[in-house]
């Protein structure tokens, strides 16, 4: 997968917000049109970003 999120990609956290958006696609409740390691590290870098 190609993206500059690398770093979070082994974390608990990149596999909890990947698996919410897996139920989230599946119910048809959002409709991604950019990669979801896209999305997801963005995410995980945000949040990280509030921690500090």
């Amino acid at each position: 997968m190609n993206h500059p999120y690398k770093e979070y990609e082994n974390t608990e956290m990149w596999s909890t917000i990947w698996q919410a958006l897996d139920e989230l696609a599946e119910n048809d409740d959002i409709e991604e049109t950019t990669p979801r390691g896209h999305i997801v590290g963005y995410l995980c870098e945000k949040i990280e970003a509030m921690k500090e």
